[in-house]
């Protein structure tokens, strides 16, 4: 089960050792790429997701119907 993701219509994306799926209702799953099925998170945006995500180097991609939206690990320093 992916939480509150009601549908989804973009493809997953894999990134090292997660899998992004991001669903028409604006929530993320990210889930562990393995042989066991883990949900490792559930991410809310106020938006609608329909694109598949893009991944360029650290940062994520995500399309939805009004914004981009860049998600990347901010540099503590």
């Amino acid at each position: 089960k992916l939480g509150e993701i009601d549908s989804v219509l973009a493809s997953p994306v894999a990134v090292g050792d997660r899998i992004y799926i991001p669903g028409n209702n604006g929530t993320t799953a990210v889930v562990a790429a393995g042989p066991e099925f883990r949900v490792l998170a559930l991410n809310t945006l106020d938006n609608k997701f329909r694109a598949s995500p893009v991944v360029m180097g650290d940062e994520l991609l995500l399309r939805g119907d009004d914004l981009l939206y860049c998600i990347a690990e901010s540099d503590p320093r």
